[in-house]
């Protein structure tokens, strides 16, 4: 839940609310089993599930709350159109003229990588593995050469 808890320091940095104010949880967790060999690893199953971040006695404005979320979703979070994410769901209580309380909803999908490792203590494919939680980085972009040719 690697991004629930990356998204929730960023919020806390932004100084929303102070830090004691700010909580955030995961609701439900489905686990696609897919155990499909890759560069890095392999890719044992892809975890999706439901978060909330929940901010107590919010008093900045929402439009930047809005747009903070969507921003790091932008720069953190690129294949959620891939992987059909719903959009965030913001559920807004007022407590009086200036403040709210708020609770953000929102679906991630993380996918989950073993690593080869004599080791290891899971067993697949004829070979030991071992958990890593560790990025994958999928190149965009890139260029063949030939040396000088």
């Amino acid at each position: 839940m690697i991004k629930l808890q990356a998204l929730s320091k960023y919020l806390i940095a932004c100084r929303l609310v102070p830090s004691e104010q700010l909580d955030s949880w995961t609701d439900q967790v489905a686990v696609d089993l897919i155990w499909k060999p890759d560069l890095d690893g392999l890719h044992m199953s892809d975890m999706r599930y439901t978060a909330t971040i929940a901010l107590e006695r919010f008093a900045d404005h929402p439009g930047r709350l809005l747009a903070l979320v969507g921003s790091w979703l932008e720069n953190n979070d690129p294949s959620r159109d891939r992987d059909e994410l719903p959009a965030p769901k913001f559920d807004i209580s007022m407590l009086d003229n200036d403040l709210a309380d708020v609770d953000i909803t929102l679906e991630f999908n993380e996918p989950q990588y073993l690593a080869e490792d004599p080791a290891g203590e899971i067993v697949a494919f004829e070979k030991t593995w071992a958990f890593v939680p560790f990025d994958l980085w999928i190149a965009e972009h890139g260029e063949v050469g030939s040396n000088g040719r």
